[in-house]
């Protein structure tokens, strides 16, 4: 229950987070880009393209594995319908800083409440994020790790995100500094959160 919980405010935050960082106008992060473009694009709202995408990132997980559908592949719909909830809710509320300072300081914000949420949906080790399983079947497929799986995730992502705004709207839709920043820092904070709280993470779950 305790593991369940914390995975809980981990999709929290971590929603917060993704939500903060469009309303920076400064750009998104890659995981959310081809969404958020489908969404601004189409007039959809960002929590529901998000939950598409991530059943599309299931998907494309289950053709790459060849037809395995692992068990905890029916608690990814469930995690993922939850961050969208979460996104939509967050969205509504949370209003649109409208000075350069505020943007930047949202911006900051939202980067570590990224990282803190998407280390801690790890760390209980429940379902992995499905952009995440994603990253991890790609690097395997491809005879590498996780790491180099993640990186052609995210290249793949902002090419198509550019496509689709180039396209749909004649110009690059939620991408900007805003998501190179968030490509570079998001790790480190992840780094520096496991530095400090997975271990404590692991005592009171398995205890």
């Amino acid at each position: 229950m305790l593991r369940i919980a914390l995975y809980l405010v981990g999709i929290i935050v971590l929603a917060l987070g993704i939500t903060l960082k469009t309303k920076t106008n400064l750009g998104v992060s890659s995981i959310i880009s081809i969404p958020y473009a489908v969404a601004q694009i189409f007039g959809y709202e960002t929590g529901t393209a998000v939950f598409v995408a991530y059943l599309i990132f299931i998907v494309l997980r289950i053709v790459l594995l060849k037809g395995k559908f692992p068990p905890f592949q029916l608690l990814q719909v469930a995690a993922s319908y939850l961050t969208s909830a979460f996104i939509t809710i967050f969205d509504r509320v949370l209003p649109v800083p409208e000075q350069m300072g505020s943007r930047l300081l949202v911006l900051a914000l939202a980067i570590i409440l990224t990282g803190i949420g998407a280390a801690v949906t790890v760390d209980v080790n429940i379902v992995p994020n499905p952009a995440d399983g994603l990253a991890r079947v790609l690097g395997e497929r491809c005879g590498k790790n996780m790491g180099f799986g993640k990186n052609l995730f995210d290249f793949s992502a902002l090419v198509i995100s550019l496509a689709i705004g180039m396209i749909g709207a004649g110009r690059p839709v939620g991408i900007g500094s805003g998501t190179v920043v968030a490509m570079v820092c998001t790790g480190r904070v992840i780094a520096l959160f496991n530095h400090f709280g997975k271990k404590k993470i692991e005592e009171i779950t398995i205890a």
